[in-house]
């Protein structure tokens, strides 16, 4: 029985030696992201620092591609060869081929994210057939930034209600002063503009399905009044055109910004830590915009950086180790990339408005993304926000699109879609 138990004892030193030997050895994780913001890199090599000082065997290769062009041909083409990538950018539901060919990691057992207790709209934004692919890192919401500066000078207050922003716009360009810088140059501007007539009023109809339903093409868009709703308010906000409106990149859009070359910006909250970086004394205000005269409009909230891993890939158990990490010890993240995290936790070095975005959404007062039974999946999008971007530039420039026909052409878009389906 001594000599039985002495042999289990080796046995169990050998694996315990071999483990640490292995441990020790030299692993490379590759990341594959879409995240253009210089803040948001930055903050991606601070996680990554802090990972490897508890494991200084890891060392991190980014690989970054901008999203609307080239991020998933050569995440396919990278897929393909003997060299995949560990960790991938991306929400689950848009990359259906990367979850049917086995290429992310089924998390729905997760015993990490089954702790954090985070609501079923980030696990939604996160998931693919019921099933969890993806770490909700942070979330993102988009409105009205404002500049304080300005509103003080005009004696300006932040408008509550539709009929007030519509008589602030016009204020502001009585007084000389263009009341958004726009950078329609990314089509995603136009989409953000849209979505919270649209995610507001689907969710208080109990519509969840509405975005799988347009994508089967079992309903319309006029079958769903706030589409036509959602075109009419942005249309009210294309107001004071400039002449950069469809030339301006994001970045170009918030250097003239910073500098005070309109009153107000509407953006997405990923955007404050770069706004920050233009102009660190930058006095910035945010406001959700007005859908209605009644308050109706709700914080719109998305999982923003969500990753999944690659299981096919070597190092997968260290890859999913340090997702583990940064889901639940990501305030370094946050506070560089100036991001709210979705487990809410806070700190000091947070700009008070992304404390309160975090206050916000932990109220439940939202409307979430990731409570639609699908998201748009990206030829949708695409489509989507082709269209949204023609009408915006129709009606900067004087072209006269009117709303019907802009929801004829993204039918018409959407049919095609369907077609080569």
């Amino acid at each position: 029985m001594k000599k039985f138990l002495a042999i289990v004892l080796i046995a169990a030193m050998m694996f315990s030696f071999a483990s640490f030997a292995v441990a020790e050895e030299p692993v490379k994780i590759t990341v594959f992201h879409y995240m253009a913001q210089a803040v948001k890199q930055a903050g991606l090599d601070a996680i990554e620092a802090a990972y490897t000082e508890l494991h200084p065997n890891v060392t991190f290769t980014n690989i970054y591609y901008n999203q609307g062009t080239d991020y998933f041909p050569q995440l396919s083409t990278a897929l393909s060869s003997g060299d995949q990538p560990n960790i991938i950018m991306g929400n689950p539901g848009l990359y259906p081929d990367l979850v049917s060919e086995g290429f992310v990691m089924d998390l729905t057992d997760n015993e990490t994210i089954k702790a954090m207790n985070l609501p079923s709209g980030d696990l939604g934004d996160v998931s693919a057939d019921g099933k969890i692919y993806g770490f909700p890192i942070d979330f993102k919401s988009w409105g009205i930034f404002y500049n304080k500066t300005i509103f003080e000078e005009q004696g300006l207050e932040v408008p509550t209600t539709l009929t007030e922003l519509n008589a602030l716009q016009d204020k502001l360009i009585a007084a000389g002063i263009d009341p958004y810088v726009r950078s329609h140059n990314d089509a995603v501007y136009g989409d953000i503009e849209c979505r919270n007539t649209v995610w507001t009023r689907a969710l208080a109809a109990g519509d969840i399905d509405v975005f799988e339903n347009l994508m089967n093409g079992t309903k319309k868009f006029k079958d769903y009044p706030y589409f036509a709703e959602a075109l009419e308010n942005w249309k009210m906000r294309l107001v004071g055109a400039r002449a950069d409106d469809m030339s301006n990149t994001q970045d170009m859009g918030l250097e003239v910004f910073a500098a005070g070359g309109a009153a107000m910006r509407y953006d997405g909250t990923w955007a404050i830590g770069d706004m920050l970086s233009k102009k660190p004394e930058f006095e910035i205000g945010f406001f959700i915009a007005p859908i209605d005269d009644e308050g109706s409009a709700k914080l719109n909230v998305q999982v923003d950086q969500s990753f999944m891993v690659n299981p096919q890939a070597k190092n997968a158990d260290v890859a999913l180790d340090f997702m583990e990490y940064w889901l639940t010890q990501g305030v370094v993240w946050s506070e560089m990339s100036q991001m709210p995290l979705n487990t809410g936790v806070v700190s000091d070095n947070l700009m008070p408005m992304v404390k309160t975005l975090a206050e916000m959404k932990g109220t439940g007062d939202i409307a979430h993304y990731g409570d639609f039974t699908m998201p748009l999946s990206s030829a949708f999008t695409t489509a989507w926000r082709t269209e949204l971007t023609t009408f915006a530039e129709s009606t900067l420039t004087g072209g006269g699109m009117t709303v019907e026909q802009c929801l004829d052409n993204l039918q018409k878009a959407f049919d095609e879609v369907i077609a080569l389906n």
